[in-house]
This record gives C-alpha cells, sequence and structure tokens, in this order.
C-alpha cells in the first residue's frame, strides 16, 4: 500500500486555475485502493479467517494534507455487504462518501467497487477509517493522518517523529457471528478476547508475547503519538510507565496543552500526545497499557493489552539481546475500571486552542435546542421465544428519546434526495423525551422502548444546542456519541438530571473542546453545540458497537441552502444500489428515461493497420478500425473510461450529445479538458437526455480522428418506437478517409509550409475503400440483405475534409432523421453528408431476388478552390440468395454490379434542393421547439484569409509569403494552453480567453463579392458570453475572400434550427421575412452554403463553454472556430457542475 501524488502538472498556469481551490488548501488528488478480502490471522494461538483490507490488520495507512482530494476505490470480494466510513472527515457537501450503511449508501455488495470521493476541507490531525455495517470494523480499519498545508507548521514543537498508535478488539470467534447470535437471543453479546495496540495483544496475554507493538525511541527526543481508540464497546485508560504526555489534539482539533500521566479515550475518538523521552539512555524498558473505563452493568473485557516502549541503545554501547532482556521492565498504574472522578477531571482539561489562527467558532446563539435521552431499555421476545436479555420475556434494546433506530433498506441520504422518503424514514423524530421522568433516579417500571425509522430536518445553517441526557432505566452507563459529518463545542457537561434553568449559566463558550465524539458521562448530561452548515443525511450514535446494534442511533436530515455551494452534489455514478426499493429510488430520474448507466473501456493503442497494400501503425481504441460502437437508450448513463496508452494527447467528443450540465465530458482539447497524457486515463461521465438515433464519437485533439471515430447509437426507451415502421435490420455505415502517411505528419507540415495538406488515398466505408482503388477487391464492405425486407441504414460522416453525395445502384431511401432528430420522411436516390453529419434512411430492398448486386458509392462535394481526394469509394450491396437455391461463389461473381449514378462533384443545386428537404417531424410526441422571439442576433462571416509567414520564411501558401488561415468574423482562433471551461469556472481567464468576440463583422464589406485587397485575419482567444436561456439567432456568412466554400459548422452543446439558408450576402431586411419557424430542420451541424449563408436559432440554456467549428478539419487547423460561454442560471439544475476529481490536467 502507499499513496500516490499527482504529477506536477506540465503548464504552471493550468495548475494554476484547475488545481485554484486545491493549492489554496494543500491541494493535491491522492488515490487508495482497497481490496476487501478474507486473510487468514493467528492470535492467542489461533487463527482464523478474517476480513481485511489489502490482506492488512489492522488495515492501510491514509496520509493526505489538509485540501487534498481522495478518491479511494473500494472492491469488495468477501460475501459480506462492505461500507467504509471515513470517521470524522467533514465531508462538505459529499455525504455520498461518508460510508454508514442505509444512511449514505447502500452497501457494496460482493463483486462489486465503489469510488470513495471527498475533499478534506478546514481539517488536520489524526482520524481513521473503518467499516460501517454490522461489526466488520472489528477488522476493517486503519489510521487517517492529515498532515498541515505544505509550508504550514504544528502549533507545536516539530517532533521527532510521528507514530500512530490504535486500540483494537480481537474475537477467536467470528465478531459478526457473536453480535447475530446476541440479536437472536436478545442477551449481551460475548466479550472480545483481548484488546490490541496495533493489532498486537502483547505480553499480558497468553501465546502474545511475540505479538507486542514495540515503540523504538531515542534519549532526548519528542516524538507524537497518534492514538485512536478503534476498539468497538469499551473506553480505554492508556499510560506509559515512568513517563507523562502532553495532549495536544483531539479529534482532529488542536487543544491548549496539557500534560498527564494517564489518557481516557472513547471508541471513536482520537488524541494526539507528544511525548519527550528520557534525557539519557534509562537502563529500563517501559509498558505501555490500556484497560477499561467501564461504567455500565453489563460484562465487558477485564483485561490489560500492553505495548513496549523500548529506548535504542547508545552509540558505540554493546548490549547483548540476554541483557536487554534482563532490564527491569517497569509497568505504569492505571486507573481504577469505574473511574468517573478521573474520567470527569480529564475531559474538563480538554479545551480548544482557541487562537487567532485556530479560532474556536461558538455558536453564541442558538436556533434550534433539543433535549435527548441515550440509554438502554428493552423490547418484547418474539412469541414463544425464551430470551437472555433483562428478564426472559425481553431482549436489550437501546434508543435515543425512546425511539430505538430501525434500519431501513434503502439509504437515507438516496430516498431525500430523490423526494422518495415514503415508506423509508419519516421526519418526526422526537426534540425531547414525549415523557419526562427522572432520568437518573429510581427507573420507571416500563423499560420498553419504541421503534421507528425517524430523522430530524434542520434548515441549512441552523445554529444548533443539543443536550444528551443518561438515563439510569437499565443501570447509568458512559456512551460515547458520535456525530457524522459536523465537528462540535462541547459547551457544557454535568451529573444527575439537566437542570435547563441553571446549569446553563456554567456554559463554556469561549474554548470549549471542539470534537466528533463526545462522552455523555454515565448518570449524567452533556451539551453540544454545532452549526448545520452541510446539507445531508447525517448519522448519529453511541460508538458501543453493542449499543449502535440495539437501537442507539438517530439522523439529522440538513436541507441544502439557497446558495450553489450551500446544495449537496448528486450522487456519484458508481454510487451501490441495493434491492428493487433502491432502484427504483436512484433510478427514477434514469429510468424515466431509459435509466441504465452503460460502462465501456477505450484503450488508446497503436494498431498495425493495411490498406491499398500499404502497413502502418496507427492510433486506434482498442485495437479496432474505426473504432468499437457505443449503444445505449435514451436516457442512459454513460461512463466511458479513456485509457492513453501512445505518446500523442488524446481527447474523445461525443458528437452532437447535448452534455446538460456536463461540459466535462464533451472533449474538445482545451475547450472543456485539456488532454488525457500519455499514461493516463480519464472517465467521459454523461446522461443522454432528450436525445435519439445516429451520432458517432472522435477524437478531438490535431488530426487523430483520422483513425479515432465510431458510431454511437441511441435506441429509443424502453417500449418506446420509431416514428417509422420497424426496420428488419440497422447497420451503421460510417464514411471515412486513408492516408498511406501519417495524418499527423500531413497536418503538421501543411502547418509549418502555410500551404494546403495533402489529401488522403482513399475514401472508405467502414473503414474499407472498396473495389474502384488499387489493390482493395478484398477490402470491401459488403451489406447482405434479404428480399422485401427494410433496413435502417445509419450514416456517419466520419471523414476529415470533404462533405460527400451516397448512392446505392438502382435502389432508393427514405431520409428520417438527421443528426439525431427525426425529419418529415422523403425518397431520394442520392444522400449529401457533410463532415460531422449523420442521416438515418430507410432501404426497402426489392421484393424478389434481382439476380444482380450492387454498388454503394459516395465521392465529394467540392466547392473550394483547393485540391481534394477526387476518387470515389464503393460498397457491395447483395442480396442472400432464396432458400433451396443453389448458387456457385463462381456464379455470384458473374452477377451483373450495377452502378449509381452521383451528381457532378460541384453540383450546388442538388446541394441546395436536398437540404430543403429536411423539416422536423414537428409533431405532438417530437415538437419543433423553434425559439420564436430572439434575445440575440448575431452576425458572422466565415472563410479563409491569410497569415503572414515569419521572417526569412519562404511558405506555400496564397503567395510566397502568406500562409493559409480561416476565421470567424476575421478573428483566426488561437488555442489556448489551458482548458476555457476550467478557466471559466475557477475565474481565472485572464491570459487565457478575452470575452470580447465580435458579434459581427469589425470592417463589413461585399462578402461573395470582388475579395477585398486585404486578406490578413486577426488572431486570438475570443469567447461570446451568453447569459442562461438567452434565445439566440445567428446568421453565417459565407465569403469569397480566397474563393466561395462551403463550410459545415458544428455547434458543441446544442442543437439549432435551421430557419433560413440562401446565396450572396444576407439581408438582414428581406431575408428574414422567409425564415421558416414552423418546421425547420433541427441538428448539430450545418453547412454553410458557398458563397451563400445559413440563419439558425438555439436556446443557450446549456451552461458551459461550447466550441464552433468547421468541420473540415483542415479549416478547423487555420483557425476556424470560436467558443461561446454560457453562463449560470439562477436554479440549481441551471448550472454546471463541478469538474470531475480525474479531469486532465494540462
Amino acid at each position: 500500500m502507499g499513496f500516490s501524488l499527482v504529477q506536477i502538472p506540465v503548464f504552471l498556469l493550468w495548475f494554476v486555475i484547475f488545481c485554484m481551490f486545491e493549492v489554496s488548501q494543500g491541494g493535491s488528488t491522492r488515490h487508495y485502493h482497497f481490496e476487501i478480502r478474507h486473510q487468514n490471522v493467528t492470535r492467542l494461538c489461533h487463527t482464523k479467517s478474517m476480513v481485511t483490507v489489502n490482506g492488512q490488520f489492522p488495515g492501510p495507512r491514509i496520509v493526505a494534507r489538509e485540501g487534498d482530494r481522495l478518491l479511494i476505490k473500494v472492491t469488495n470480494h468477501v460475501p459480506d455487504n462492505i461500507t467504509i466510513h471515513w470517521h470524522g472527515i467533514r465531508q462538505l457537501r459529499s455525504g455520498w462518501a461518508d460510508g454508514p450503511a442505509y444512511v449514505t449508501q447502500c452497501p457494496i455488495q460482493s463483486g462489486q467497487s465503489y469510488v470513495y470521493n471527498y475533499t478534506i476541507s478546514g481539517q488536520r490531525g489524526t482520524l481513521f477509517w473503518h467499516a460501517h455495517i454490522s461489526w466488520l470494523r472489528a477488522s476493517l480499519y486503519g489510521p487517517l493522518i492529515i498532515l498541515p498545508k505544505l509550508n504550514s507548521q504544528y502549533p507545536f514543537p516539530k517532533p521527532h517523529k510521528e507514530v500512530p498508535i490504535l486500540f483494537g478488539e480481537w474475537w477467536n470467534s467470528d465478531p459478526e457471528a457473536v453480535i447475530a447470535q446476541a440479536l437472536q437471543t436478545g442477551g449481551g453479546p460475548n466479550v472480545s478476547d483481548a484488546y490490541t495496540i496495533n493489532g498486537l495483544p502483547g505480553p499480558l496475554y497468553n501465546c502474545s508475547h511475540k505479538d507486542t507493538f514495540k515503540l523504538k525511541v531515542k534519549p532526548g527526543k519528542t516524538y507524537l503519538l497518534r492514538f485512536i481508540n478503534a476498539a468497538l464497546n469499551d473506553e480505554l485508560f492508556f499510560s506509559i510507565a515512568n513517563h507523562t504526555v502532553t495532549v495536544v489534539e483531539a479529534d482532529a482539533v488542536y487543544v491548549k496543552p496539557f500534560t498527564t500521566n494517564t489518557l481516557l479515550i472513547a471508541p471513536g475518538q482520537t488524541t494526539n500526545v507528544l511525548l519527550k523521552t528520557k534525557s539519557h539512555y534509562p537502563n529500563a524498558t517501559f509498558l505501555m497499557t490500556a484497560r477499561p473505563y467501564a461504567t455500565g452493568l453489563g460484562t465487558f473485557d477485564n483485561s490489560t493489552v500492553a505495548a513496549i516502549l523500548e529506548y535504542k541503545t547508545p552509540p558505540n554501547t554493546h548490549h547483548s539481546s540476554a541483557s536487554l532482556k534482563n532490564l527491569p521492565l517497569l509497568k505504569p498504574l492505571l486507573p481504577a475500571l469505574n473511574d468517573t472522578s478521573f474520567a470527569t477531571k480529564f475531559s474538563n482539561k480538554l479545551r480548544s486552542l482557541a487562537s487567532p489562527q485556530f479560532p474556536a467558532n461558538v455558536p453564541q446563539k442558538v436556533d434550534k435546542q433539543f433535549f435527548f435521552t441515550v440509554g438502554l431499555g428493552t423490547t418484547p421476545c418474539q412469541k414463544n421465544q425464551t430470551c437472555q436479555g433483562p428478564t426472559n420475556a425481553t431482549k436489550f434494546s437501546a434508543s435515543v428519546n425512546n425511539v430505538s433506530y430501525i434500519q431501513p433498506t434503502t439509504a437515507l441520504l438516496q430516498a431525500h434526495f430523490f423526494g422518495q422518503s415514503n415508506g423509508v424514514y419519516t421526519p418526526d423524530f422526537p426534540t425531547k423525551p414525549l415523557l419526562p421522568f427522572n432520568y437518573t433516579g429510581t427507573p420507571p417500571n416500563n423499560t420498553m422502548v419504541s421503534n421507528g425509522t425517524k430523522v430530524l430536518v434542520l434548515p441549512f445553517n441552523t445554529s444548533v444546542e443539543l443536550v444528551m441526557q443518561d438515563t439510569s432505566i437499565l443501570g447509568a452507563e458512559s456512551h460515547p456519541l458520535h456525530l457524522h459529518g459536523f465537528n462540535f463545542f462541547v459547551v457544557g457537561q454535568g451529573f444527575g438530571n439537566y437542570d435547563p434553568n441553571k446549569d446553563p449559566k456554567s456554559f463554556n463558550l469561549v474554548d470549549p473542546v471542539e470534537r466528533n465524539t463526545v462522552g455523555v458521562p454515565s448518570g449524567g448530561w452533556v451539551a453540544i453545540r454545532f452549526l448545520a452548515d452541510n446539507p445531508g443525511a447525517w448519522f448519529m450514535h453511541c460508538h458501543l458497537e453493542v449499543h449502535t446494534s440495539w437501537g442507539l442511533k438517530m439522523a439529522w436530515l440538513v436541507l441544502d441552502g439557497k446558495l450553489p455551494n450551500q446544495k449537496l452534489l448528486p450522487p456519484p455514478a458508481d454510487l451501490p444500489k441495493f434491492f428493487l426499493l433502491w432502484f427504483v429510488i436512484f433510478c427514477m430520474f434514469e429510468v424515466s428515461q431509459g435509466g441504465s448507466t452503460r460502462h465501456y473501456h477505450f484503450e488508446i493503442r497503436h494498431q498495425n493497420v493495411t490498406r491499398l497494400c500499404h502497413t502502418k501503425s496507427m492510433v486506434t481504441v482498442n485495437g479496432q478500425f474505426p473504432g468499437p460502437r457505443i449503444v445505449a437508450r435514451e436516457g442512459d448513463r454513460l461512463l466511458i473510461k479513456v485509457t492513453n496508452h501512445v505518446p500523442d494527447n488524446i481527447t474523445i467528443h461525443w458528437h452532437g450529445i447535448r452534455q446538460l450540465r456536463s461540459g466535462w465530458a464533451d472533449g474538445p482539447a482545451y475547450v472543456t479538458q485539456c488532454p488525457i497524457q500519455s499514461g493516463q486515463s480519464y472517465v467521459y461521465n454523461y446522461t443522454i437526455s432528450g436525445q435519439r438515433g445516429t451520432l458517432f464519437w472522435h477524437a478531438h485533439i490535431s488530426w487523430l480522428r483520422a483513425s479515432l471515430y465510431g458510431p454511437l447509437i441511441i435506441l429509443p426507451k424502453l417500449n418506446s418506437q420509431y416514428p417509422f415502421p420497424k426496420p428488419h435490420k440497422e447497420v451503421p455505415i460510417l464514411f471515412g478517409e486513408w492516408w498511406n502517411s501519417d495524418p499527423e505528419a500531413v497536418i503538421a507540415q501543411a502547418l509549418q509550409t502555410g500551404g494546403g495538406p495533402n489529401v488522403s488515398d482513399a475514401y472508405t466505408i467502414n473503414g474499407l475503400p472498396g473495389p474502384l482503388y488499387n489493390c482493395s477487391h478484398k477490402d470491401t464492405f459488403k451489406l447482405k440483405v434479404k428480399p422485401g425486407k427494410t433496413y435502417l441504414l445509419r450514416f456517419i460522416n466520419a471523414a476529415l475534409n470533404d462533405e460527400l453525395f451516397f448512392s446505392i445502384a438502382n435502389h432508393t431511401v427514405t431520409v428520417v432523421e438527421a443528426d439525431a432528430v427525426y425529419v418529415k420522411p422523403f425518397t431520394t436516390n442520392t444522400l449529401l453528408i457533410a463532415p460531422g453529419q449523420t442521416t438515418n434512411v430507410l432501404l426497402k430492398t426489392k421484393s424478389h431476388y434481382p439476380n444482380a448486386t450492387f454498388l454503394m458509392t459516395a465521392r465529394p462535394y467540392a466547392t473550394g478552390l483547393g485540391t481534394f481526394d477526387n476518387s470515389t469509394v464503393a460498397a457491395i450491396l447483395e442480396y442472400k440468395t432464396p432458400p433451396n437455391t443453389h448458387h456457385s461463389s463462381a456464379s455470384l461473381k458473374n452477377l451483373p454490379l450495377l452502378k449509381p449514378l452521383l451528381p457532378a462533384l460541384n453540383d450546388t443545386s442538388f446541394a441546395t434542393k436536398f437540404s430543403n428537404k429536411l423539416r422536423s417531424l414537428a409533431s405532438p410526441q417530437f415538437p419543433a421547439n423553434v425559439p420564436q422571439k430572439v434575445d440575440k442576433q448575431f452576425f458572422f462571416t466565415v472563410g479563409l484569409g491569410t497569415t503572414p509567414c515569419q521572417k526569412n520564411q519562404t511558405c506555400q501558401g496564397p503567395t510566397n509569403a502568406t500562409k493559409f488561415s480561416a476565421s470567424v468574423n476575421n478573428v483566426s482562433y488561437i488555442q489556448p494552453t489551458t482548458a476555457l471551461l476550467q478557466a471559466h469556472f475557477f475565474g481565472q481567464s485572464n491570459g487565457v480567453y478575452t470575452p470580447d468576440f465580435p458579434t459581427k463583422p469589425l470592417l463589413p464589406f461585399n462578402y461573395t463579392g470582388t475579395p477585398p485587397n486585404n486578406t490578413m485575419v486577426s488572431n486570438g482567444t475570443k469567447v461570446l458570453v451568453l447569459p442562461f436561456n438567452t434565445s439566440v439567432e445567428l446568421v453565417m456568412q459565407d465569403t469569397s475572400i480566397l474563393g466561395a466554400e462551403s463550410h459545415p459548422l458544428h455547434l458543441h452543446g446544442f442543437n439549432f434550427f435551421v430557419v433560413g439558408q440562401g446565396f450572396g450576402n444576407y439581408d438582414p431586411n428581406k431575408d428574414p421575412k422567409s425564415f421558416n419557424l414552423v418546421d425547420p430542420v433541427e441538428r448539430n451541424t450545418v453547412g454553410v452554403p458557398s458563397g451563400g449563408w445559413v440563419a439558425i436559432r438555439f436556446l443557450a440554456d446549456n451552461p458551459g463553454a461550447w466550441f464552433m467549428h468547421c468541420h473540415l478539419e483542415v479549416h478547423t487547423s487555420w483557425g476556424l472556430k470560436m467558443a461561446w460561454l454560457v453562463l449560470d442560471g439562477k436554479l440549481p439544475n441551471q448550472k454546471l457542475l463541478p469538474p470531475p476529481a480525474d479531469l486532465p490536467k494540462c
């Protein structure tokens, strides 16, 4: 086991932006992996198989700094259900990581994993982690050490060394069987067979001399001992023979130092002390012993655990092992088992440091006062059962305000978050005892408790005063009460019954100790105050595990505040689920939309691929070209882990996915994320909301999408139908391009020389060039069909640089969808699909076997002046032979091969007519919600231009002194080295971008007429800022500066409606009159006509940074791109979610 710091980022600027919050507090992300496994462990000469973390007992040490983020993956390999609680961590807004079973989460079932993800805010010191289900924490526990922030000091002298010391318990039997038997019989559980120090019983137990913890020290040094009481059922006195210690911290909060011979630590508490060793070698060894402080009437483990404090021999001193053994072994004196006087004096010495650096922020005014009784009681035995409780007709029970907590089968926090509390809990926990009595006097005759799952609801930021009163119903007893999610101040305590008129006068509101676990004195009371500033469901319970098992527990429900940073974050995608009721609650939102969570893993690797008789190593996903198919349903959540095994930086874009509030998963490099560097991983986590149809995924950095792309198929919700006849089969058809050379080298050379890049060597259909290319007859995609069937063909243009015409010889198709939006069906012989666009068609095959095969071909629609790949890709449509028909392979080969006719390369007339046929379905089920009113109007020119060559360089651009460039409103986009979204989210835009993207051309000209003399473009990283829910009308105008050309513009994060288009210069007075505001096509990528314009409308209802760029990759490389910055709305569901913990750093 070990902890790992995230590597220092490459670029300091990104480190400052992304880690702004974390760096201010320490700021690393630390990863741990807990493997829950059985391990044979021997103590007291008894070997047993027990549940462990990573085979260790006690478990591994977690080390972090204040401000660090922890991601701890827990994988369960045992039959028991598991949860882990990070005891004392505030879990600010991250209650999903707190850990108590059926309070903040359902358990991690066997074979499952869960990542506990939280940040340590404003805490430093000693805490610990432990299982929080049944009695599994008997073996599942370990230290959680929080160091101060870097360059921060302790408020005491720096110790020579720091040593965690954990108290625990050992049973020769299985603790789970012990508590199961007790709950079944109604009696008290068998006590442990030994206490342990750091998992070892020590020399005072039988057969344990070798199983002894030794603390080896040097004379004259100061040691920081971090004590943790992880025992299940006993408060413990502790002392070191002939030594004193100085207490400096309790429950990870600094205290005013005081010196003592003996400590008292309750289960759930931690105490840090300074041990100043003797100035000279003492010629003795010293026992360190612990034994219980026992106040109740029940049985307890009345034994003593010991460890040894051993001084290292001075230099140049020779001691044989025999002489060391003969050193006197001094034993400490411990208080009597029931020494409540010492316990009271010790606890009264604990005072907050209350310094300017570490203040005691005690609530001086109280909004709510509560009075809780805590203690034991009884419940009746089941009918015809003889019990072993206080009587043979009763079982032991325990309660708070006479309510013994019943564990639900659905976690409280999940029920609360999804508004499904019915049948899980009721919000009526009593604020005081329903029937007051003499709490510490003669017990009442009726010892029965009530049962229920009741919570106490608090508005956000309520200041609370809570008095907890022990009762003598079955004998007075000390109860260490632990509150999850908060620290509290112990403002007062006393014996007897609390007097609300007299006792508050002695409350300490200046420097009371601040902690998370406090002992309610035996036969007395304790008063605490805290501020309910942490939304969520928070457990409070006795940390004597037997009392918790009997029901001495309850929960607080703290509501969200009004501000974004006062609201509980949404649950993580991997939060464990449990049984049908939980499935209904947790998946309520998801099920309503389709509702599954689907996991994919993309391994980015080099793979040798051969096309055109040319073999090369290329970057692939999972060794596939094209990449794997993603299939989901509308409403599903996708978690796609991308692991980069190649030297190139990688990002993946999920083209056309709206990414509602999940812009961190959108993928364009340096827009929504920094790239995934070699050796790193990132999980793209998003939900598909209100979309169904054909989209695709591709790399979104440089030209890597030449080989990194694949289909993303979104099926309708379960039990939903297509708005057209159900097809016999569905087939994705992807257009791509193939270079014999490396596309990365192609674009690098072009950008260096300033010229146009070399064109591809072939187009491909599903990765195959087909029979019209050299050496490619076998590399041909065949679509095999049956007569009289309807096929849904899902076309995707993933080519880098060319719009494509497509046709199937002697067949027509019916267009039913564009860019994952249903359209009014129309029939056509030919499709036109621009890069970034998708089109679904229905192919109705011929009713009878046609005795022919049919070419399916595609070639470019070319409008610009530059060179392009003027070749044709082909696939084959082949009919399956009818049953009982025998055709030899030779006869099949001899079937006539029919070829389709495609439009001319520059047939803009066909392109215009085809695009004009695309209309939204605009039905009641699939409406066209076109913005009828517009808040903001923008006019963008898009086209090519030039930039000057570097000094003393001869370029290959339009002239030998210029390079090709491209721009929007004459601004050629400069890619930053920090992602826009991260800079925006953390308020660190300076030096990354400016919010002054021009809303119209600064210098109007005759856009499609004679080009201006000055073809130079400006450069910058400018964004256009939109308030949330702005309705936008954008007109994009092609220019003829270096020749008119069609530009397929893609907008991330939104769909838009294509309300109008035309040729020539856009006329704002005339052209809007012909806008279609009834059923315009809705899409994410639209072609700006060559020498013309297009008008779109959309609603800016998705907060984040959203890229818009030409999907001709060469134009994007030259700068034809910009970004919109949509601000958060006022409501919680209108705000960008925080970045995921694994978001890549630059």
